[in-house]
């Protein structure tokens, strides 16, 4: 039983936040004063009472209709006429359909409504005298009823939930059917069960598929070891995940990822080897599309690789080196990108794009360029347009090594201390593909025999580096190229001119 406290203090009856409705339906107004007195103070659960007083049986019906949580009706039996409360009853319980409200019979006459009568024919759920309605005998009464009044809730609600429960679940099952791809088969693999999904996928019927084996869905370019590895381990009691490519009715295939395990009976006994399948036809075909496409743009980016090449190498030709000169310079490059911390993917395009720093020499005409002797100033200002010129070619290009060989034609004869050309940058004004290319090029060209002169010794290139440190190069990666030396001769020796 709940607590009790009849005789709170006023600022106590303040924490009361909700409460019991009672009905009290009788002729006379002392029962109402009294009733309300006795109860004043009751409070069960936290919750005190409210009182509702209504004065005959046409009236008690009303509030019924319009209040569904009175909890408990105290109906006086005779008030109106004879029988007033009695057709309260029988309006309550049949035409309201009302079976949760609590009531109780009160009379002061019991010996015009007999007691045995009443509780047999009317669905009362107790029968008073009102003078046995004492004080604690009334306070017992309302907690019997509010009892009941919650149980009798709490089972139409447990009731409610088992009905959406069954809905639900006839639902879950009837959408597991429709949309899930679902089969199971016997200990022989012969298909028992398969769902209108598992139909709709292969355009098979069920009929056409119960008692076949799954082979009848089977691709013929599926390895036979996977089936073998699928039989094996479902029959060893394991289940079974992987991805299944099965061929439909009309011959088009599909791709399934699959579970398959072995169902057994609470006494162990084996029932069927159930599938439950996701169909990832359509990832399959974009996984495939990716591959292509990233095939696709690898034949595109070594095209350009070797478009870029061909082209560096056309132009170092027409100046008597060789092709060695644009690989070798490649290599240092990127090894030299690498040291200095661009990522892999951007030392790879430097590498790619380094083979046309000269690229502009194409528009420089040949009695100058090929020159054995020491340029005149004037032959000097053409041979220096070739920056420009190679930028030129290059600048309009939107493809990312084609961007990055016209910053390095445009920028490779520029020097760290701001004497170079053509546009006179210094330090980090240069970009560092510019800077970079630069070393490796300068390198590469003073230990190579050219028209005009010979190939430097490593110590006559080595101490020109040191020389020339912030002054014609960076010096952060003349440092590095110093600091990684081995690594440059062992590209240098690798590509020898022929």
């Amino acid at each position: 039983m709940g607590k009790l406290n009849f005789y709170k203090s006023k600022d106590k009856k303040n924490e009361i936040l909700d409460t019991w409705k009672i009905l009290i339906s009788d002729d006379e107004l002392d029962v109402h004063t009294l009733t309300k007195t006795v109860l004043k103070n009751f409070v069960y659960k936290g919750k005190g009472l409210e009182f509702i007083s209504t004065f005959s049986g046409e009236e008690t019906i009303e509030v019924v209709k319009n209040n569904d949580d009175i909890v408990l009706l105290l109906l006086d039996v005779i008030m109106e006429s004879d029988d007033a409360g009695l057709q309260v009853v029988k309006t309550i319980r049949d035409d309201l359909n009302n079976h949760d409200l609590q009531i109780v019979l009160r009379t002061g006459q019991s010996g015009l409504v007999p007691e045995s009568e009443v509780v047999m024919d009317y669905a009362i759920n107790d029968y008073k005298e009102k003078t046995e309605l004492t004080s604690k005998k009334l306070i017992t009464t309302i907690i019997t009823a509010i009892r009941s009044f919650e149980n009798i809730k709490a089972l139409n609600k447990s009731n409610e939930d088992i009905k959406k429960l069954n809905y639900d679940l006839n639902g879950i099952l009837d959408s597991f059917d429709k949309y899930v791809i679902a089969s199971r088969a016997n200990k022989d693999g012969e298909i028992i069960y398969v769902s209108e999904a598992f139909c709709n996928l292969t355009g098979y019927r069920k009929d056409e598929l119960l008692g076949n084996n799954h082979n009848i869905l089977k691709d013929m370019f599926t390895p036979n070891e996977i089936y073998d590895d699928l039989w094996k381990t479902i029959t060893s009691n394991k289940v079974w995940r992987g991805q299944i490519r099965n061929q439909k009715k009309n011959g088009e295939y599909y791709w399934l990822k699959t579970v398959i395990s072995p169902e057994y009976d609470v006494h162990g006994e084996f029932v069927c080897y159930t599938a439950i399948s996701q169909n990832i036809t359509a990832q399959k075909e974009v996984e495939k599309a990716n591959v292509e496409i990233e095939q696709l743009n690898e034949d595109i980016i070594e095209t350009q690789r070797e478009v870029v090449f061909r082209l560096g190498a056309i132009a170092e030709a027409r100046d008597k080196e060789t092709g060695m000169h644009v690989k070798r310079v490649a290599e240092y490059s990127k090894l030299l990108a690498l040291y200095y911390g661009l990522p892999a993917n951007e030392a790879e395009i430097v590498k790619m794009a380094s083979p046309m720093h000269d690229i502009g020499k194409v528009a420089i005409p040949d009695d100058i360029l090929k020159k054995p002797g020491r340029y005149t100033p004037e032959e000097f200002e053409i041979m220096k347009t070739h920056a420009q010129i190679g930028y030129d070619m290059l600048k309009s290009s939107n493809k990312p090594i084609l961007k990055a060989a016209a910053i390095i034609a445009h920028q490779h004869q520029e020097k760290y201390d701001g004497s170079g050309y053509p546009q006179g940058l210094s330090g980090e004004d240069i970009h560092i593909y510019g800077r970079i290319t630069a070393i490796a090029d300068v390198f590469d060209a003073l230990g190579s025999d050219r028209v005009y002169k010979k190939a430097w010794d490593d110590d006559r290139i080595f101490n020109l580096f040191k020389e020339e440190r912030a002054k014609h190069f960076d010096p952060v990666l003349i440092d590095l190229f110093f600091k990684n030396l081995d690594n440059f001769l062992e590209i240098r020796d690798k590509f020898k001119d022929v």
